[in-house]
């Protein structure tokens, strides 16, 4: 089943919010916390835990995240279940990997320099992180290499 990566980034919001509602998030956050089918009852008394928000909210932002593919849904009787499609790590990298692209489609050499000044500035541990991730992929292109040299 192939989710949609919301196709707006939101600058000013902060986490999920740059990509998801706050609401849409905040379902999302309580989905994968609970770590097992959820239902809107479930979600609900969560969130209304903590503000106040109407029962047909919950269900309807739930409805909306199936349809975009990021919760599966069934129903039991009248009770509808859901469970997410992909995990939070796996959609968090999804949503920056779109960023990225973009940013370096477009921005290529501007992209990478603010990275590397803002990766500079903040530890010498990331960037070492950073220069065994480049020699691993150059291992990667070189066996890749020798391989289509070997078969060609």
């Amino acid at each position: 089943m192939k989710y949609r990566i919301p196709a707006e980034f939101r600058l000013g919001m902060r986490g999920l919010d740059k990509v998801l509602g706050k609401l849409e998030s905040e379902i999302m956050e309580v989905v994968w916390r609970k770590g097992c089918q959820v239902s809107i009852r479930d979600v609900y008394e969560e969130i209304q835990a903590n503000r106040k928000i109407a029962y047909t909210t919950v269900m309807t932002v739930m409805s909306r995240l199936a349809a975009k593919k990021l919760l599966q849904k069934w129903s039991v009787g009248n009770t509808h279940y859901f469970l997410p499609t992909i995990t939070r790590e796996e959609f968090t990298r999804s949503v920056v990997g779109k960023v990225m692209d973009s940013l370096l489609d477009d921005f290529a050499d501007v992209t990478l320099a603010h990275f590397i000044q803002r990766v500079q500035k903040d530890d010498r541990e990331t960037i070492h992180r950073l220069e065994t991730i480049l020699a691993a992929h150059k291992e990667e292109e070189l066996q890749k290499d020798d391989n289509d040299d070997a078969t060609g």
